[in-house]
C-alpha cells in the first residue's frame, strides 16, 4: 500500500515560526516605543560645554544709555504679520524697524534662552519645549543683578523664572547640574505633585527680583502695568496670545490676525507711560508660525521675526544680519553692563548711540567673548563628532551583522517551507504601510518639517496618527492578499514572509539611524532628520504591531479552520 504524500508545509514548524516572529515583533515594538518616547528628551543637554566653563564677563565700561529697558517677547509673532499694528508701527516710526532670525529648532524655550543668554540651541542644550531643568548659562538677568540693577518679569504664558533658577548664595553659574535636578514644569504647573512636595524648601532663587506668572484673562496687562510703574531697570514681558492662536488656527487665519491686534492693544495700554526720552522699548518674538500653524523648522516665515527698538540710546540704522542671540548683548549695551558671558551674539552697535571710543570698547569685548565661547563650542562639537566617527564602524557592524543573521535565518526557514517570500504577496502587503505613512507625513506633516508639532507636543506622538492609518491599510492589504493563498499552512507561511520582510525593512533603516545619529544628541540633527529619526523608529513599532496583528489573525483563522475540519471529520465518522 503506497504511503500518503508528505504535506507541502510542516504545520508545526510554520506555527512555531509564526510564534517566533510574533515574539520578535513584540520585542521590537517595545524597544521602538521606548526609544521614540525618549527622543525629545534625548535632544536636550542638561550640561552643555559652555555651562562647564566660567562666563567671560569683562566690563567694557561703556556709558549707560537707558534708564530702563523693557524687553517684550510676543510669542509666535511672525515678522510679516507684525505690521499694521498701531502700537508696534508707532514704535517703528519713533525708532528702528529690523528683522531678526530665530534659531533652529524654532521652538519657544530654546529661543527664550537665545534671547536672554545670547546662546543658540545648538550650544545652549535647550533644543525643545521638553527641556525640564534650569539653564546653567550666564543670562541677561545675571549680568543686571551683578551690576546692582533690579530685574522683573510678567508673563501669561512661559515659565521664564523657573527656566533660569539659580542656587542661593552661588555667585556664578558653573555648578554641578545635579544640584538643580528639578522638573520646572512639575513645580509650576502641578504644584500638588510629589516632586513639588519634595522640594518646597529648595535652595534656589529666581533670577528676577519680581516675577509674575499670570495665566488668567487680564492678568498680563495688570501685572505688566504694575512693573511699568515700578522701578526695575530691566523688565522682560512675555505675552502668549499670538502663539496660542497660531497653534489653534494657523497664521493664515482671522483668529491669528485678531490675536496680534489684541496683543498690540494690550502692549499699547501697558507701555503708554514709558518715557522714551529716558527709557527703551525692544519688541521681538521667539519664532513665527506657518500658515497652517506650527513652528520648529526652518521655514522663512518661522525663522524671521520682528525686532523693533525705540527710545533712549537708539539711533536710526539698517542691520541685515540681526539674530535673536544679538538681543541680550544689545540690551546690555543700553544698560551699560557686560553682555552675558556665555553669549555667542554681538552687540548691534549700528543702532546703539555709542560714541566711537565706547563703540570700539564694546566691539572689543564682543570679540574676546566670542573668541572664548566659540572655541568652547567648537572643541565640544569636534569631540562629539570624533566620538561618533569612532563608534560608527562598530554600530554599522552590529547592524549589518544582525541583518546578515536575519537573512541567513530566513533562508533556513524558506528551505524548511515555513516562511515563503511570494513576490506577488509582498508587492501588495509591504508597500501599503510605507507609502501611506510617509505620504501622509509629506502632505499633512508640513513637508517633513518639525513645524508639524503641536504646542508642547512630542514629535513621536505627533506622528502616531499617520502611523495608525498606515497600519490599518497594511493590515487590510495583508489579509486581502493572504486570502488568495491555498491551504492554511501555506497561507501562514506567506504571512510569515510578510512579517519577516516588514520587520527587516523597518529595523534596518532604524539601525542605520542608530549608527549615524545615536542619542544623546550633542549635535542637533537637521530639520528633515528631526522628523525622519522618530518617524523611522515609529515604523519599527508599527511594523511589529502589524506583524502581531496579522499573525495573530492568521493563527486564529488557522486554529478555527483546523477545528472546523476536525468537527466535520468527526461528524462524518459518526454518520458512517
Amino acid at each position: 500500500m503506497p504511503k500518503p504524500p508528505k504535506p507541502s508545509v510542516s504545520t508545526g514548524r510554520v506555527v512555531a515560526a509564526a510564534v517566533t516572529l510574533l515574539l520578535l515583533g513584540t520585542v521590537g515594538a517595545t524597544q521602538a516605543v521606548r526609544v521614540g518616547a525618549s527622543f525629545m528628551r534625548d535632544l536636550e543637554l542638561v550640561s552643555p560645554a559652555l555651562s562647564k566653563s566660567p562666563p567671560w564677563t569683562e566690563d567694557p565700561k561703556t556709558p549707560r544709555l537707558a534708564r530702563r529697558v523693557f524687553l517684550v517677547i510676543i510669542d509666535g509673532l511672525r515678522s510679516d504679520h507684525s505690521y499694521q499694528l498701531p502700537f508696534l508701527d508707532e514704535l517703528r516710526r519713533k525708532g528702528v524697524d529690523l528683522e531678526a532670525q530665530s534659531h533652529y529648532p524654532t521652538w519657544s524655550r530654546p529661543n527664550y534662552v537665545s534671547i536672554l543668554t545670547g546662546v543658540p540651541p545648538r550650544a545652549s542644550g535647550v533644543r525643545t519645549n521638553w527641556h525640564f531643568t534650569p539653564v546653567l548659562l550666564d543670562s541677561l538677568m545675571d549680568r543686571a543683578r551683578a551690576a546692582g540693577l533690579k530685574v522683573a518679569t510678567a508673563t501669561d504664558y512661559g515659565l521664564l523664572p523657573s527656566l533660569f533658577l539659580r542656587p542661593v548664595g552661588n555667585g556664578g553659574v558653573a555648578i554641578d547640574p545635579k544640584d538643580l535636578e528639578v522638573d520646572i514644569d512639575v513645580m509650576v504647573e502641578a504644584p500638588a505633585s510629589k516632586t513639588a512636595l519634595r522640594a518646597p524648601g529648595a535652595n534656589l532663587r529666581s533670577p528676577f527680583h519680581d516675577a509674575r506668572y499670570v495665566p488668567w484673562p487680564g492678568g498680563f496687562s495688570e501685572a505688566s502695568a504694575a512693573l511699568v510703574e515700578g522701578n526695575a531697570e530691566l523688565v522682560v514681558l512675555l505675552i502668549g496670545a499670538v502663539d496660542v492662536a497660531g497653534h489653534a488656527h494657523g497664521a493664515d487665519s482671522e483668529d491669528y490676525l485678531e490675536a496680534t491686534q489684541t496683543a498690540d492693544r494690550a502692549l499699547g495700554r501697558v507701555l503708554a507711560s514709558v518715557d522714551l526720552a529716558l527709557d527703551t522699548i525692544i519688541v521681538t518674538a521667539d519664532h513665527g508660525h506657518t500658515d497652517a500653524g506650527g513652528h520648529g523648522g526652518t521655514e522663512p516665515e518661522v525663522l524671521t521675526v520682528p525686532l523693533i527698538l525705540a527710545g533712549a540710546g537708539v539711533k536710526p540704522a539698517s542691520v541685515f544680519d540681526a539674530r535673536l542671540i544679538d538681543v541680550s548683548p544689545t540690551v546690555s549695551a543700553l544698560l551699560g553692563i557686560p553682555a552675558p558671558g556665555h553669549g555667542m551674539g554681538r552687540t548691534l552697535v549700528e543702532v546703539v548711540a555709542l560714541d566711537p571710543e565706547a563703540r570700539q570698547r564694546r566691539l572689543s569685548a564682543d570679540r574676546l567673548r566670542l573668541l572664548a565661547t566659540r572655541s568652547v563650542v567648537a572643541v565640544s562639537e569636534a569631540r562629539a563628532e570624533a566620538e561618533l566617527l569612532e563608534n560608527r564602524a562598530l554600530r554599522l557592524g552590529l547592524v549589518l551583522g544582525g541583518a546578515a543573521l536575519a537573512i541567513a535565518m530566513a533562508v533556513l526557514l524558506i528551505r524548511r517551507r515555513v516562511l515563503r517570500l511570494d513576490l506577488r504577496v509582498l508587492m501588495v502587503a509591504i508597500p501599503a504601510f510605507f507609502v501611506v505613512y510617509y505620504a501622509l507625513i509629506a502632505t499633512l506633516g508640513q513637508r517633513f518639517s518639525p513645524s508639524l508639532l503641536p504646542q508642547q507636543g512630542h514629535l513621536t506622538m505627533a506622528l502616531v496618527k499617520y502611523a495608525i492609518v498606515g497600519m490599518v491599510v497594511q493590515l487590510l492589504a495583508s489579509l486581502w492578499v493572504l486570502r488568495r493563498q491555498g491551504d492554511l499552512a501555506s497561507r501562514l507561511a506567506a504571512a510569515n514572509g510578510i512579517a519577516w520582510t516588514g520587520l527587516m525593512l523597518s529595523m534596518i533603516p532604524a539601525g542605520l539611524l542608530w549608527a549615524f545619529f545615536p542619542a544623546p544628541y550633542v549635535l542637533v540633527p537637521g530639520a528633515t532628520w528631526l522628523i525622519l529619526i522618530p518617524a523611522v523608529t515609529l515604523t519599527v513599532a508599527c511594523s511589529a504591531i502589524d506583524v502581531a496583528l496579522t499573525l495573530a489573525i492568521e493563527l486564529i483563522v488557522f486554529a478555527a479552520r483546523a477545528r472546523y475540519r476536525h468537527l466535520v471529520a468527526a461528524a462524518s465518522d459518526s454518520a458512517s
